[in-house]
């Protein structure tokens, strides 16, 4: 994947998880940073893992906002302990991070974003830890195969992104994201892994957090 931004050089490292290191990859801006942003893989039975291309362009589109960009393997994935707990204890891998961020950056804004099972997750996450949670970005949340959660307390900021030809969206389950009033974004003949729209995905990242930060 080409870089094109002057940053230091990513730093890979094991965060303490609750059952074993989680792998991550944590990536600087050029300058101080405005914020963090927490980066969820997708499925980890399907192979999903921190260097998934669309959550690595998604950490470039954070970096491009001047944030701090965390990509974690959940258990079982890629270089991490454990194993797949079906998105439940994927969700405490994520707190793990989330503590992790904390005492390195305390006091900073932070983020979510997630990428298809990563969305998912993140979503209860940030349902979760909801008065610690700047925002939540969603990447093809895959209505095919997950309800939404019961839990109506959605963080304050959402923002959500799919293509029309996402083969794992179903676009007549996206009543929850306009009953939240949040921002939806469709890229037209995108697919869920968004081949050709990498940087659209990128941009729709950095474009999100330049909002919300500029809010503050």
């Amino acid at each position: 994947m080409p870089r094109d931004l002057d940053t230091p050089p990513p730093e890979r490292l094991q965060i303490e998880g609750p059952v074993g290191a989680l792998a991550a990859t944590w990536e600087l801006p050029a300058g101080e940073p405005r914020g963090l942003v927490l980066h969820l893989h997708p499925h980890t039975v399907h192979g999903g893992t921190r260097q998934n291309n669309v959550v690595r362009h998604g950490a470039l589109g954070s970096l491009e906002a001047g944030c701090g960009a965390l990509r974690i393997d959940f258990r079982g994935a890629g270089d991490s302990g454990g194993e797949y707990d079906e998105g439940q204890g994927e969700v405490d891998d994520a707190e793990a991070a989330l503590r992790w961020l904390q005492e390195r950056h305390p006091g900073l804004p932070v983020f979510t974003w997630g990428f298809s099972f990563g969305s998912r997750v993140g979503l209860d996450f940030a349902i979760r830890h909801r008065d610690e949670i700047a925002g939540y970005l969603a990447v093809a949340w895959p209505t095919k195969f997950y309800a939404w959660p019961d839990s109506e307390a959605w963080p304050a900021r959402c923002a959500f992104l799919y293509g029309t030809h996402d083969e794992f969206v179903d676009e007549n389950k996206l009543d929850p994201i306009r009953s939240h009033h949040a921002p939806l974004t469709v890229l037209k003949d995108a697919t869920h892994f968004f081949p050709d729209h990498l940087a659209d995905v990128r941009g729709w990242t950095a474009r999100c957090l330049n909002t919300w930060l500029g809010d503050r």
